[in-house]
């Protein structure tokens, strides 16, 4: 039994972007003119799209360039794709073409600094993706259809940067955790969507393994009623290496120690859930 093609643009009509601005725009009409196959992505087209990442982080290298693009790629193929798994439509098999990319520039502004980040929008080809209701092969099934879609990226990307083929993997699997957990939170059931990333990520078998990349409850000791999921990376978008006084590792960096991880986090959720809850 699989899903019908004619369903799956009323099934990603009903899943709300979780990310305003940096979330794909899901299209399942014909690709448009800045649309690439995501299974075959030039090398003159993957340099573009390196140096749109280094518009974005001035100064960085071709490893970084490479980690924030597979990094940005990954989340917006994955966020439809775990959000269609945890509604019963899992993907089990790509073909080529299924999925094709465009590149987007976003305006952004940070600490009163103006810039410009790279983000993805996707059209999907219903007739070249094969989905299917949940049963227990499915993320076995589903992390396959993964592999599929990003050993070309990730091959390119390592000839052309020299990052790790293992490292590229990381960040699409941290990708797929913090998409998964993404889209469970906004159904109501942050650990359903842990559980299936789990269940993927823990799978010697794949490309996807990790051992580092989880999820950790924090809570605020002053107010433990107050607390939240963090997904730990397993892999590293290699911000730290910027040339930037202020660059450090990320709250949930793989090279950062869990100490001072829960620190950071813990004092994100007093600025946004605790003095929220204060006045009230």
């Amino acid at each position: 039994m699989t899903v019908a093609p004619r369903d799956l643009p009323g099934l990603l009509a009903a899943m709300a972007p979780l990310r305003g601005a940096f979330s794909a725009v899901v299209t399942t009409s014909a690709p448009g003119p800045g649309h690439v196959d995501l299974t075959d992505m030039p090398e003159p087209v993957l340099r573009r799209l390196m140096a749109l990442m280094r518009a974005g982080a001035p100064g960085g290298d071709d490893r970084l360039a490479s980690a924030y693009l597979l990094g940005k790629l990954s989340w917006a193929v994955c966020e439809p794709l775990c959000g269609l798994a945890l509604r019963g439509a899992w993907l089990v098999e790509a073909a080529p073409g299924a999925v094709r990319v465009a590149p987007r520039v976003v305006q952004r502004e940070k600490d009163g600094v103006a810039g410009v980040s790279g983000t993805f929008d996707l059209c999907l080809d219903p007739l070249a993706l094969r989905l299917a209701p949940y049963g227990p092969e499915r993320p076995a099934e589903f992390a396959k259809a993964l592999e599929t879609l990003f050993t070309d990226p990730v091959e390119r990307l390592f000839r052309l940067s020299g990052l790790s083929r293992a490292a590229l993997w990381r960040m699409v699997g941290d990708s797929l955790a913090a998409t998964f957990l993404a889209q469970a939170r906004a159904m109501g059931d942050a650990e359903a969507g842990i559980a299936q990333a789990r269940a993927i990520l823990r799978d010697r078998g794949s490309k996807l393994f990790s051992k580092q990349t989880d999820f950790e409850w924090i809570a605020l000791p002053e107010a433990p009623e107050i607390g939240d999921w963090l997904r730990l990376r397993g892999g590293c978008c290699r911000h730290y290496t910027l040339p930037d006084e202020a660059a450090q590792y990320c709250t949930s960096c793989v090279l950062r120690d869990a100490a001072s991880r829960r620190d950071r986090f813990r004092a994100h959720l007093r600025q946004t859930r605790l003095a929220g809850a204060a006045s009230a």
